[in-house]
């Protein structure tokens, strides 16, 4: 018996993944005795938890999400796996970066840098500081608890991607891939919402490349549901691809829209099963 908390894959059984509401006897019952699990890409970590430890064999792999959440978190499970990235380093508020740095006069990065608050999608309390004045600017910005609840940053080396990034989407075993191309004179976020264009057909050996890059990671993690963002510094021919980021909830438009990514899945999880024993979990 296969039991689906998704809305959109339809299974032996089917209940409604509720973010507040306890699990009922009978949808524990029926857990403990299905051979696999599907949940939402919007699955709590306490809620996943608790059908993990019920049924091991769940879709998707979360096991390397819940844990390195957020820029912050994506940046520590980059390093686990030895992913390249951007050299990067963490802080915990802003006073750490303050003590850190004009207290204990840790050297800072060289600049141009890129501070990130560890949540937020879309580009959202992203920040170029090009020198100190700028870096200070920002620093408030941050310690902003109203716009920057969760203190957490990430401070990187400004890769100079030349205006685009490649997005690569793991469905279960497709591949889906796309770059975003950002026009915007000054503007270094490669966001869709904040103007930036979906391109298909750019750069097929870079795309090669960070494709590769990202199965790899993936085949480490086991991670078959995600959306990396990987970066190129353009000013070099021998480019590497560099992990800015994993979304484990990210958008569709370059998918074709929620009706495509959904077909995607569905054809993706239909493999996952046909791949697991037929009894037993």
């Amino acid at each position: 018996m296969v039991v689906s908390f998704h809305p959109q894959i339809k299974t032996d059984l089917n209940f409604r993944l509720t973010p507040k509401r306890p699990f009922t006897r009978e949808e524990i019952r029926s857990v403990e005795a299905a051979r696999a699990v599907i949940v939402t890409q919007h699955v709590k970590a306490d809620q996943y938890a608790a059908l993990k430890q019920r049924c091991p064999t769940i879709f998707p792999d979360y096991t390397h999400r819940f844990g390195f959440e957020g820029k912050y978190g994506n940046v520590r499970l980059f390093r686990k796996f030895g992913a390249p990235h951007p050299e990067t380093r963490l802080y915990e508020s802003v006073a750490d970066f303050q003590e850190r740095h004009f207290v204990k006069k840790e050297p800072l990065q060289p600049f141009p840098l890129v501070l990130k608050g560890d949540l937020g999608g879309g580009g959202w309390a992203v920040f170029l500081a090009e020198d100190f004045d700028g870096l200070t600017r920002h620093l408030k910005a941050l310690g902003n608890e109203h716009l920057h609840p969760t203190k957490r940053f990430v401070v990187q080396a400004f890769v100079p991607h030349g205006g685009a990034d490649l997005r690569v989407v793991i469905v279960g075993g497709t591949v889906k891939s796309y770059w975003r191309c950002q026009n915007r004179p000054g503007e270094i976020r490669n966001n869709v919402g904040r103007g930036a264009a979906i391109v298909h057909d750019m750069a097929p050996e870079l795309t090669k490349t960070g494709i590769r890059c990202v199965e790899d990671f993936c085949s480490k993690t086991g991670i078959n549901l995600a959306a990396f963002d990987v970066l190129f510094d353009r000013t070099r021919k021998d480019a590497r691809p560099l992990f800015s980021e994993v979304n484990f909830l990210f958008g569709r438009k370059g998918l074709g829209g929620s009706g495509a990514f959904h077909a995607v899945l569905k054809d993706a999880v239909n493999d996952w099963l046909l791949e697991l024993p037929k009894t037993g979990t």
